[in-house]
């Protein structure tokens, strides 16, 4: 199935009073009087305020097909509507709700993905900013955090599928919070395959679509723990590391470990909680599997760190 261009999908909601089925809504606008927009590789997502309720809402409009993708978002939301899970945000899936004008994938009705919005700032902002002033306090309390959450995922059998900085946000209430729901795993969707692989910096190299169950984080999990560890006994490691699309790792620090600089660079930092993390990763990358053995023991040694 072909979906509009992101183009098509503005002028929709642009025009939101006469183009929604059920939705009563009014884009917000940035300062050129444009629909306020995030644009991914599958959706863009709108900022508007529910004219009934007063609450300000992200409105994700399709642009790619995902395999399965009503019976994905249906059952997702049927398990984290029912579910306390407190990273991620409950949200409505709403078949034939905007229709759109479009010449590339003809016009009709289209589906939407409704949340209530989520304020706040991306984990690699967060990073960037604590790195650049040097707030090891910060970078500690930033990991203990992050071990929680991913305890908290693993116990829920639960999988997000595209953990990365920029797919997980810091509320103002001291809290992280996952976006994006496109790779999300719930039991209900088990014995299909995996939609999206996530990004190659986050993700082990022989991740592949038929990985698709409640493990699938662990590697990115042990990722961005061991990149935060890291940086907060050397913050300096963002400005030699980052490249815009990464904490630190990259996908060719896991395609030949053994080449990695970085993986160099950690084994000086002389750190136990780095040194384990670190062995556990190397044993990943020359594992047959994508799981991590015993993660729990190192997500519950996180909870330490200071």
């Amino acid at each position: 199935m072909a979906y509009p261009l992101i183009t098509d999908y503005t002028n929709a909601v642009r025009n939101a009073h006469s183009r929604f089925t059920t939705l009563n809504l009014a884009p917000l606008l940035d300062d050129r009087g444009a629909p306020l927009l995030y644009a991914g590789n599958f959706a863009a997502v709108y900022k508007a305020v529910n004219r009934n309720t007063g609450q300000v809402i992200a409105v994700k409009c399709f642009m790619r097909e995902l395999p399965e993708l009503m019976a994905r978002y249906k059952a997702i939301s049927a398990t984290l509507n029912r579910s306390n899970a407190s990273m991620f945000q409950k949200f409505s899936f709403l078949e034939n709700e905007v229709f759109v004008h479009s010449t590339t994938a003809g016009n009709g009705e289209y589906p939407v993905m409704v949340m209530p919005w989520i304020e706040g700032r991306s984990l690699g902002e967060v990073i960037k900013k604590l790195c650049l002033a040097k707030k090891q306090k910060g970078l500690a309390s930033l990991t203990r955090v992050w071990a929680r959450l991913c305890q908290e995922l693993l116990s829920l059998g639960i999988a997000h599928g595209d953990l990365k900085h920029d797919n997980v946000l810091a509320a103002p209430d001291a809290t992280l919070k996952l976006i994006d729901y496109d790779s999300v795993y719930v039991p209900a969707l088990k014995g299909l395959p995996s939609p999206v692989l996530g990004g190659t910096n986050y993700q082990h190299p022989k991740r592949a679509k038929k990985h698709f169950n409640a493990q699938i984080d662990h590697f990115s999990m042990l990722v961005i723990l061991l990149s935060l560890r890291s940086l907060t006994l050397n913050p300096s490691l963002y400005a030699q590391c980052n490249n815009g699309e990464n904490i630190i790792f990259t996908g060719a620090d896991f395609a030949a470990p053994r080449r990695s600089a970085l993986f160099s660079t950690l084994a000086a930092l002389r750190d136990p909680f780095v040194a384990d993390w670190s062995k556990r990763l190397l044993s990943s990358l020359a594992s047959e599997t994508i799981t991590v053995p015993n993660l729990e023991q190192a997500l519950r040694q996180a909870e330490k760190v200071t």
